[in-house]
């Protein structure tokens, strides 16, 4: 089944004005449409890590507010994406309500609509790596830091939900965040079990 891209399906700005831990529980299984001039890129959501505002010092709003991470401060719905290492763009969805400093991380995602334009940005062409770690994800969407602050709700940027035959909520396992030091101990990464075979249907053939 091809995936069809519907900006009237989108999510609205109030879903991601909500409680950090539940948009990035709800974010896994749906789809981030991006639209580049008449193409379509879009993937399955399957591993986010929620970064909150208290009590969270792996989260960049922990130092308060500075220039780098300003969009965290924003009201939910929009874009905070910023550079690691000097190469890897990551995409994060703003969440709550305006100065709380708080993001849900995308970490992964299945392919399904403008595969060979992220095979070609990622020089890979092993479809079930092209958008597995942040870095990736931001490579494979050409996400770079003109998407900072960017509406998540608009026609060329939106997260829409996808139909499943099973019951996201019974494939999601919850662990510590990867790749940190500081609060690593917090259960706040989100990943979904089997995400291949629950969305098999819209899987392309490769």
């Amino acid at each position: 089944m091809i995936f069809t891209p519907d900006f009237s399906k989108s999510l609205n700005q109030s879903f991601f004005c909500r409680d950090t831990v539940t948009v990035a529980r709800e974010l896994l299984g749906k789809v981030l449409v991006k639209k580049e001039k008449n193409l379509f890129l879009a993937s399955i959501i399957t591993e986010t890590e929620a970064y909150l505002s208290e009590n969270d010092f792996a989260s960049h709003s922990a130092v308060g507010k500075t220039e780098r991470n300003k969009a965290m401060f924003e009201k939910g719905g929009i874009a905070y994406v910023y550079l690691i290492y000097g190469i890897h763009y990551c995409f994060n969805v703003v969440t709550e309500a305006e100065n709380i400093g708080a993001a849900v991380l995308i970490r992964g995602s299945i392919p399904i609509l403008g595969i060979d334009i992220m095979k070609n940005r990622r020089t890979n062409n092993n479809f079930k790596n092209l958008c597995k770690g942040p870095g990736n994800f931001g490579k494979a969407y050409g996400f770079d830091l003109s998407y900072n602050f960017r509406k998540i709700y608009e026609p060329s940027l939106f997260i829409q939900p996808i139909e499943t035959e099973q019951n996201i909520n019974n494939y999601i396992n919850i662990s510590p965040r990867k790749g940190i030091t500081k609060s690593a101990h917090l259960p706040l990464r989100f990943f979904l079990e089997n995400e291949m075979l629950l969305f098999q249907k819209y899987l392309p053939e490769v």
